[in-house]
């Protein structure tokens, strides 16, 4: 109920050129947050608009490099600290008695390491980075040379299609090997798009739409990454706050769902093919893995090609072989813990 001075000032304020790339921003942020699926939720990071070279988060994300690549200089010294943290942690595990250990952190802490690992595989990778925030013990559990081989080996082999890790490019470091190697993010979120599209109105004795209306189309492509190298794609006119737990129940094999097919994805490099099965007809999308900017590492995706076929060939001299044109806008990644 703001005038229309305080909206534009309160859109300047946050970085948006117009009132309207701030409502929509404002109306996005509803995707994520809270665990209710009849409540709106909220995300500070959920579809932001594009912006240029001069926006301030795009100043923002350009700090952040340089610190990115000062921390890589330090991380030398790092790697000490976690050898000493380790070190600590096990000598700890071996002086206290076991009904100490139960009740500075529960059974959990007894159990041998290599367990724990297989315990978290069925949880997100994402759950790692929230794992380390919780002690000392947790942190440097996280912090090993064993749990990043076990994550590598979560996110790549799935997703690469030669199924092979080559560590050796990355300094034999499994920790530098999941901080470059470029990924798609599966699990703990989805990546979309919005598209608007502006049609012509068709004018005839039938035509009820009064003069100087605008017919505006907007539709959203959702991608849902799975680790073992499958994904959710849905295309649909359903707004992220109302399709999140559609996907979610549909991933948790609930309940089937119109506008959500199945589909393979692979990582080659940089770029990213999905190939999905409609009832009609075959989809197949390329995208591009971009690098670390405002939407946070491997959280956006540039979209590339989009092609429909009666099989999955995709020959682009066959008769059944369709090549659409793609939008500008690309997939950013909206995280959500419920996914």
């Amino acid at each position: 109920m703001l005038s229309r001075n305080e909206r534009k000032e309160l859109a300047f304020k946050y970085g948006y050129k117009t009132i309207g790339e701030f409502e929509e921003y404002m109306t996005m942020q509803r995707a994520v947050g809270d665990s209710s699926d009849s409540q709106p939720y909220s995300n500070t990071l959920a579809y932001p608009p594009q912006p240029d070279d001069s926006h301030p988060l795009m100043v923002e994300a350009e700090q952040r490099k340089l610190e990115a690549a000062k921390n890589e200089e330090e991380e030398s010294d790092h790697e000490e600290l976690d050898e000493k943290i380790e070190s600590e942690r096990l000598a700890a595990q071996d002086t206290l008695p076991t009904d100490q250990l139960l009740q500075v952190g529960g059974r959990i802490l007894i159990l041998p390491d290599d367990l724990l690992h297989r315990v978290f595989d069925f949880l997100p990778v994402d759950t790692y980075a929230t794992l380390a925030l919780v002690s000392p013990h947790w942190k440097s559990f996280t912090r090993t040379e064993a749990a990043y081989r076990r994550l590598c080996e979560r996110l790549y082999l799935q997703q690469s299609k030669k199924r092979t890790l080559h560590v050796s490019r990355f300094g034999n470091s499994y920790r530098t090997m999941l901080e470059k190697r470029p990924r798609v993010r599966a699990g703990g979120g989805v990546y979309v798009i919005k598209y608007k599209q502006i049609k012509k109105i068709q004018r005839d004795m039938w035509t009820e739409i009064p003069h100087g209306a605008i017919l505006e189309s907007i539709y959203y492509r959702y991608l849902y990454f799975q680790e073992d190298g499958r994904v959710i794609y849905a295309l649909t006119t359903t707004a992220p706050h109302d399709m999140f737990p559609r996907l979610r129940r549909v991933n948790l094999g609930y309940t089937e769902d119109a506008a959500a097919v199945w589909g393979r994805y692979q990582v080659s490099g940089r770029q990213v093919t999905v190939i999905a099965k409609q009832p009609w007809q075959y989809v197949k999308i390329v995208l591009t893995i971009q690098p670390i900017n405002i939407h946070g590492r491997n959280g956006f995706l540039s979209f590339e090609e989009h092609l429909t076929s009666s099989n999955d060939e995709f020959n682009e001299h066959h008769v059944g072989t369709v090549r659409f044109e793609v939008p500008s806008e690309p997939f950013r990644f909206v995280a959500d813990h419920r996914l």
